[in-house]
């Protein structure tokens, strides 16, 4: 059986060096993320940052798409001026990610995003965020834990009958780990909750409508090595391209 091509985004890194020259600037995506698109059976490639004419390009060969986390999202992109507490932006990341979503979506192709990729995909279909959780939301539980990354350190419910309870043999809890401090506010028209904390702030959501669009506020690419039933998120990225 041929694998599905699963491309994944990165963060914006510019790396220093001892040499004549201007810093060298790239993509860098940490392991977890790929080796957990392989472990589910796809063939994951990194996507650089490139023009859009070749993005469109590269589009039309994936088979899926994996937002992965990172930097915050820029408050301009839905409508806002940045507010205190707004951490680093990178303006390039934004473009390339709201394009492949449109992209992704127009060719009826699976999407798949963790963290900054769930709060992506609300942006990209008219949604907005909240910039900094601490300054803006009521809530109490701590979302940027300082506890190892596959610590789980929060629980979530989540909707049965949904995409995100399949992925998971139809649990109706889980406990994630977490962090972020940035959060949906506004949910986008064409998506629906799936998951919520105690506190009822948003932390999974799945298209109404269409083809596989799933996106979730924790770091699963962190977890599956210590809890395989967590794969059931990368699997279920690599079968929505099979059809099953």
């Amino acid at each position: 059986m041929v694998r599905p091509l699963i491309g994944l985004t990165g963060m914006r890194h510019v790396r220093a060096t001892n040499l004549p020259g201007m810093p060298l600037p790239g993509v860098a995506l940490s392991d977890d993320y790929t080796e957990g698109v392989e472990r589910a059976g796809g063939l994951p490639v990194v996507i650089p940052f490139l023009s859009d004419d070749t993005l469109a390009q590269i589009a039309t060969r994936l088979d899926g798409l994996l937002l992965s986390g990172g930097e915050d999202v820029d408050p301009t992109t839905f409508g806002e001026e940045p507010m205190y507490g707004l951490g680093n932006v990178v303006a390039e990341r934004d473009r390339l990610e709201i394009a492949l979503i449109h992209l992704m979506r127009a060719q009826g192709k699976p999407v798949l995003g963790i963290c900054r990729g769930i709060q992506m995909l609300n942006v990209a279909l008219g949604g907005t965020l909240y910039q900094d959780l601490p300054r803006q939301w009521k809530g109490k539980i701590q979302h940027a834990q300082k506890a190892a990354r596959n610590h789980v350190s929060h629980r979530v419910k989540i909707e049965p009958g949904s995409r995100l309870a399949a992925c998971f043999d139809g649990e109706k809890t889980l406990k994630v780990n977490s962090f972020h401090h940035q959060a949906i506010r506004k949910l986008a028209e064409p998506l629906r909750a799936v998951a919520w904390d105690a506190e009822n702030l948003v932390e999974a959501v799945e298209a109404t409508s269409g083809p596989f669009m799933l996106g979730v506020q924790w770091h699963p690419e962190n977890l599956w090595r210590t809890d395989t039933k967590t794969l059931g998120l990368f699997r279920a990225l690599v079968e929505a391209v099979q059809g099953k």
